[in-house]
């Protein structure tokens, strides 16, 4: 077994972050039942900024980051247009040579 996923799932250190999270969120509705699906909030509001947060790491290479990610990259490209993350923060400078004359 690999010594970097945890033993079972849901054990990892990622897990206890969503356990404390769910556990606020519920504390904040003081009882009331959620008005929509609990799974589509936690994943619209964790999507976003966990493919910016592989993205930065990775320099903006949209293959590494799909990799990392598990995903194609087609998809990595079509959830970074439907979060508007497609554009580079840091474009990199023209080449020598490359610039129109």
């Amino acid at each position: 077994m690999s010594e970097d996923r945890p033993a079972r799932a849901g054990q990892g250190p990622l897990a206890g972050c969503v356990r404390l999270a769910v556990e606020r969120y519920f504390q904040d509705l003081n009882g009331q039942c959620p008005g929509t699906s609990l799974y589509e909030t936690v994943i619209s509001e964790v999507e976003a900024p966990l493919i910016e947060t592989v993205m930065r790491h990775v320099g903006h290479n949209q293959c590494q980051a799909a990799k990392i990610l598990g995903i194609n990259r087609n998809t990595l490209r079509k959830k970074l247009l439907s979060y508007g993350l497609a554009e580079r923060p840091d474009p990199l400078p023209p080449t020598q040579g490359s610039e129109l004359s």
